[in-house]
């Protein structure tokens, strides 16, 4: 670790630094900037840091303020002073900084020898960003961890104009949810033990190939610990008390992400996805959030999942996804295929 953590960007009138501000204040930033996301927040990271992450967070300064820049970046060492940094919804701000001053602040910082970065950039896609990325010399990466496609579901509008905008198919389905022996309820204590046994259920009934839908008791722990009220479940019950479909969104400002979705080969009989889905939708519109990002489709290897989301009526979207880049160039093609099989 070097004292010296400022270094000039390309851009002659900025510098990346070292971020020492409160966690407080780094959310205020990510709030602040386009593209903000819950992947970029304290949070997150404290969740990673469950998982053995290291939390670095970098900050590009200029004279003219509307070119600040962060990054909250995830960082594992390997052997002989080799890093991998994960930088999961950004980084934000203006993407025209993050050249070779950038990979030099963060490899400094860490008194790496060689390093590879991969970035996820909710933004939407554009052929603008793509050419700065790729002039500050950043590659498009093939094999990649997470969805460049989804779907965005709005919440500006009541509950009758939603569902006009819903598929004739799902409408019909949440119809029949109404059926169910129980009512979806907000799971105000939620057990991961029982998350995760459901989601081994659903697992099991699917068997999507090359896709497991299973989560582990210690991660979803993680989650409900940490992120606390901000992560909304709601649940539905059989008539013993046990799971027909859960559903959860993390909540950062006015915006939420879907994270947990599972529907027991019970629940699917009665169409109480639908139901969670409803009740979880109106729960995030009366804490005041205005989307919620549905996080993830794949029409081809997953196309019920996308059949679900896209009859809900929301708008498709392609972000910029991820792009790479590593210090020394050679490093980069073998730390890409580690990391894609990898990372999570």
């Amino acid at each position: 670790m070097v004292s010296e953590f400022l270094v000039k960007n390309l851009i002659s009138d900025g510098v990346w630094s070292c971020w020492t501000g409160t966690n407080t204040e780094w959310n205020a930033k990510v709030a602040s900037l386009e593209g903000r996301n819950i992947y970029q927040t304290a949070q997150w990271a404290d969740h990673k840091s469950n998982a053995g992450w290291q939390t670095f967070r970098f900050i590009y300064s200029a004279s003219d303020s509307a070119n600040t820049t962060i990054a909250q970046c995830l960082v594992r060492p390997g052997p002989l002073k080799s890093f991998v940094v994960w930088i999961p919804g950004g980084p934000l701000g203006d993407l025209k900084t993050i050249g070779k001053g950038f990979v030099q602040a963060v490899k400094q910082h860490l008194g790496a020898s060689v390093i590879y970065f991969r970035v996820s950039i909710t933004l939407q896609a554009t052929s603008e960003l793509e050419t700065i990325l790729k002039h500050r010399k950043w590659k498009k990466a093939k094999k990649v961890i997470g969805a460049a496609l989804s779907m965005i579901y709005l919440l500006n509008a009541d509950q009758q104009t939603r569902v006009e905008k819903c598929s004739p198919n799902w409408k019909r389905n949440l119809k029949r949810s109404a059926k169910n022996v129980s009512a979806p309820y907000v799971w105000e204590t939620p057990n991961p033990q029982e998350i995760s046994s459901a989601y081994e259920l659903m697992d099991e009934y699917k068997k999507i190939e090359g896709l497991s839908l299973q989560r582990s008791v210690s991660d979803l722990q993680s989650v409900i610990s940490v992120f606390g009220s901000q992560l909304l479940l709601v649940r539905i019950n059989d008539l013993n008390g046990d799971p027909l479909a859960i559903r959860g969104a993390l909540i950062f400002d006015n915006l939420a992400w879907d994270f947990i979705a599972l529907t027991t080969p019970a629940g699917r009989k009665t169409y109480a996805s639908y139901a969670v889905f409803w009740y979880l939708a109106e729960k995030c519109s009366e804490a005041g959030v205005q989307q919620i990002d549905l996080s993830g489709i794949d029409p081809k290897k997953n196309k019920g999942v996308y059949d679900f989301k896209n009859g809900t009526g929301a708008t498709p979207i392609e972000y910029q996804g991820e792009w790479e880049i590593s210090s020394p160039s050679w490093f980069r093609p073998l730390a890409s295929r580690l990391v894609s099989r990898r990372v999570s």
